[in-house]
């Protein structure tokens, strides 16, 4: 059990949240807090490596629970801490309904309203054609006909702005290299190397890359695009050949971090997002250098005092430590 204390800690040092946007809990209920294991699952977009690590205990979902949708969308019905599980009984439990009107709007990534005229039932659980339906964690559970979220009750139905029911398989690509100095060096702490990441900003702070994963893509690619939209450019045919060909070797040489349920404040009870994270190390420092990143990406250390989004700061530390870097 957390208690508060540790309840605190675990968001001013892990997540980093505004604190605009942590859950309106009840002193009563941050003292009961369950844990849950994380199971990594076996489901991958392709086969990097995977780092041998324990099963890791953390609370359940907290950032889609007791806060408005998304941060500005509809109010979510209140639950209790010790209600969220849905092994425990809730009998007054009314969630508020909400999708959005752009998935309502049937566009290619989402999932047409299952009570639109002829429409298929989705195969949950299931690789439903191009649609990878399944879940890191297992199978999931159907309630009324649509699949109900693993983590537990959020205050929510519906599909908010996730265009799948069930999981939204995204992909989190971390980027890193050695921080030099104006010498070349690599930059040490505390005798330790120095990590940089590439990262975007976010209304909170800093996130990790993340873009969803649709037929046919690759984890990675969005950022190596965005990459190559640079080098095209400004550099020669034959250099973005020998480039584009370096870039992707080094893509194919991830270290897997984490695989699962993201928690997320645009999470409902019939759908969630769940991602692949993966390390891209560029240990020698060449194969980044003729590239320039594109507009929305930077290069920022990796450490304690970074304001990253929710997760991706756990993610980060795991790649520190993979590294030896300094934290």
């Amino acid at each position: 059990m957390f208690n508060v204390l540790q309840f605190v800690a675990y968001y001013l040092q892990s997540i980093h949240l505004n604190l605009f946007y942590l859950p309106a809990f009840r002193i009563e209920e941050l003292a009961m807090i369950e844990k849950i294991v994380i199971n990594p699952g076996s489901m991958l977009c392709f086969a990097p490596k995977e780092q041998k690590r324990k099963k890791k205990v953390g609370p359940a979902h907290l950032q889609c629970v007791n806060v408005r949708y998304d941060g500005y969308g509809p109010d979510r019905t209140h639950i209790p801490l010790t209600k969220i599980s849905w092994v425990k009984s809730f009998p007054g439990y009314l969630p508020s309904q909400y999708t959005s009107d752009d998935v309502l709007a049937k566009p290619q990534w989402a999932d047409p309203p299952l009570d639109s005229p002829k429409v298929r039932v989705p195969a949950y659980n299931t690789l439903d054609g191009p649609v990878d339906r399944r879940s890191h964690h297992g199978l999931y559970k159907l309630n009324e006909g649509v699949p109900r979220n693993p983590r537990g009750r959020t205050g929510m139905i519906g599909r908010g702005v996730l265009g799948r029911w069930g999981p939204n398989h995204t992909a989190t690509p971390i980027i890193t290299r050695w921080a030099r100095t104006k010498t070349g060096a690599i930059r040490e702490v505390d005798g330790k190397r120095v990590l940089e990441t590439v990262a975007v900003r976010s209304r909170t702070g800093w996130a990790l890359p993340c873009e969803l994963v649709v037929p046919g893509d690759k984890l990675g690619y969005g950022t190596r695009r965005a990459f190559l939209t640079e080098l095209v450019r400004n550099k020669s045919k034959r250099a973005a050949d020998d480039a584009n060909r370096s870039l992707s070797q080094l893509f194919s040489e991830g270290t897997v971090i984490y695989k699962g349920y993201v928690d997320d404040a645009k999470n409902t009870d019939n759908a969630w997002l769940e991602t692949v994270s993966v390390n891209f190390h560029d240990d020698s420092g060449t194969r980044f250098g003729c590239f320039r990143l594109a507009e929305d990406f930077t290069w920022v250390e990796a450490n304690f005092s970074l304001t990253v989004f929710a997760q991706h700061k756990e993610w980060l530390r795991e790649v520190v430590e993979l590294r030896r870097a300094h934290w």
